[in-house]
């Protein structure tokens, strides 16, 4: 899991740590939508990709990046990226 300096979360396999252009593949981030029942904002995970000009990787600028975390196998976005793919 990567965050940016502008507060984007993207999640994928990163390549390239350390150098100025990281790339990320089989990429996801959030998405903010509104719950039509409750009117209150929630987070949803989104498959990039399925945009308009279906980018098959991110190239990061490096100096933008501010963390990175691993995710364990057992956590519960691991476990909801493996029902997304």
């Amino acid at each position: 899991m990567v965050l940016m300096a502008n507060g984007q979360v993207y999640i994928g396999k990163l390549e390239g740590l350390g150098s100025q252009f990281p790339v990320l593949t089989d990429v996801f981030y959030f998405q903010n939508q509104l719950d039509p029942q409750t009117k209150e904002p929630r987070a949803i995970l989104v498959k990039r990709g399925r945009e308009w000009h279906a980018p098959d990787r991110t190239i990061l600028n490096g100096q933008q990046i501010s963390v990175i975390e691993p995710i364990t196998p057992d956590s519960a976005l691991a476990k909801r990226l493996a029902e997304m793919k």
